[in-house]
C-alpha cells in the first residue's frame, strides 16, 4: 500500500530572491542568449527596475544526441 504525503506541496516559489538595491522582490523578466552554449537568465525588481543577470550553460536540446567521447 502507498503512503500519504505528509506535507503537501507549498503553493509559494520555489526560489524568492530579494533585489540587492531596495530587497524588494525580483521576478523572471526573460531570456537571452549569449554564445552557442551559454544564455543569461534576467530577473527585474518589482519596486525599483534594478536587474539581476544569471549566466548559465545551456541544455541540450531534446532528441539531439551528445557525441561520444573517444576513448
Amino acid at each position: 500500500m502507498r503512503q500519504s504525503v505528509a506535507n503537501p506541496n507549498s503553493g509559494l516559489p520555489s526560489l524568492m530572491m530579494p533585489c540587492p538595491a531596495c530587497a524588494g522582490r525580483m521576478v523572471y523578466h526573460g531570456r537571452r542568449i549569449v554564445a552557442a552554449d551559454l544564455e543569461d537568465t534576467v530577473y527585474a525588481c518589482r519596486n525599483c527596475g534594478a536587474e539581476l543577470v544569471r549566466t548559465s550553460v545551456r541544455s541540450a536540446k531534446p532528441g539531439k544526441a551528445k557525441p561520444a567521447a573517444a576513448a
